[in-house]
């Protein structure tokens, strides 16, 4: 009996594909801190899932959608939730604040906000789900700022609700998920003051 080393691979791809429909995980986006008002993060495509990474340093983080037409504009910001056999902390300070060319569209505080817990089950990760906003929106610039009181810490940005996904990007998405392991999801400073 021989032994292929592509048979665990294919094995691999062919699970990816025939859960991927029920999997039904953002793309993610490793933004870690590479983030600032002057150079926000571009959203290039807002309708469609993405789930934007990053680790506040001191400043809040800023990001940006231009659109040329009308869409549905979904926002949701989670915390990672490092000891989820422990009590739920229900209470965080992670906000964020849409701005629709200059004016507020909306603003969503985390201190007021009911947060919950969320399993993830393709990255098997636990989260704490934030506030969220949802709207029709006008073609325009949008800019969404997330901040705490201190401008510091882990936070994960959901933007859009549509699922694209191809077997591609499925794989990449699984490699990201497990390097998001080895940084988000640690313990320690992960809780959001």
């Amino acid at each position: 009996m021989s032994f292929s080393p592509a048979a665990p691979v294919a094995a691999l791809l062919l699970s990816l594909f025939f859960l991927a429909p029920l999997a039904s995980p953002h793309n993610p986006v490793i933004v870690k801190t590479r983030n600032s008002e002057e150079q926000p993060v571009v959203v290039a495509r807002p309708e469609v899932s993405y789930a934007y990474y990053g680790l506040m340093t001191g400043e809040p983080h800023f990001y940006l959608i231009k659109a040329d037409r009308p869409f549905r504009l979904y926002v949701n910001i989670l915390l990672p939730d490092p000891r989820p056999k422990e009590e739920a902390v229900l209470r965080h300070d992670l906000s964020f604040e849409i701005r629709h060319d200059g004016s507020v569209l909306h603003a969503a505080s985390g201190r007021d906000a009911d947060w919950r817990r969320f399993y993830e089950p393709f990255g098997r990760d636990h989260y704490y789900l934030g506030p969220e906003f949802e709207t029709s929106a006008p073609p325009g610039a949008y800019v969404i700022k997330i901040f705490n009181s201190t401008n510091r810490g882990r936070y994960a940005l959901a933007v859009g609700k549509k699922e694209r996904f191809t077997l591609w990007s499925l794989i990449g998405a699984f490699f990201k998920a497990r390097a998001l392991d080895r940084w988000f999801f640690k313990d320690d400073e992960s809780r959001a003051p």
